[in-house]
């Protein structure tokens, strides 16, 4: 495989589609494991989203020869100081996009943060009946396969727009 930045992104995106349908296998599952497969699924795929978009603005970074490359946090890189430091619509773009709490990507950050929450019982139950740590994120609006649906698609579509727009013809 090429030693590229580029393939880090298609890995990220490629494995981002496996979780996704591996998630909505599990959820139409009659199987015992089917919730926890599920919950499984869900992480994965959120894991490979934030990684991909990361992955996307290293690419954006390469492209301009932004000392960028070395960041790892993708809200480090999304913060807007960093857009005034390096200015280029992509980032710029993407920056907007995290900042929009209704957007795609302001979605999927917050299901990212939701889940590093620590777990918390649920009310009305003792410690001993849960075989399975709940996290905080089962409250209010949980990130949904239709979330990372969506995600996975603009994600596909702006990287699309990104290369061609990298394309020197």
């Amino acid at each position: 495989m090429a030693n590229e930045v580029y393939t880090r992104t298609n890995q990220a995106l490629y494995f981002t589609r496996l979780s996704i349908e591996a998630w909505s296998e599990a959820e139409a599952s009659d199987a015992l494991s089917a919730f926890t497969m599920t919950r499984y699924h869900r992480e994965h795929a959120l894991f490979h989203l934030h990684r991909t978009v990361l992955a996307v603005a290293h690419e954006v970074a390469d492209r301009y020869r932004w000392p960028l490359l070395e960041v790892r946090s993708l809200e480090q890189m999304l913060d807007p100081q960093t857009t005034d430091r390096f200015p280029g619509p992509e980032l710029a773009e993407l920056t907007e996009l995290a900042r929009s709490a209704d957007s795609w990507l302001g979605r999927l950050l917050k299901g990212w943060d939701v889940l590093h929450l620590p777990p918390k019982p649920e009310e009305g139950k003792a410690p001993a009946d849960d075989l399975i740590a709940v996290s905080a994120a089962t409250t209010a609006r949980d990130w949904s396969l239709e979330d990372a649906r969506e995600a996975h698609a603009a994600l596909t579509e702006r990287l699309n727009c990104y290369r061609e727009g990298m394309v020197e013809w």
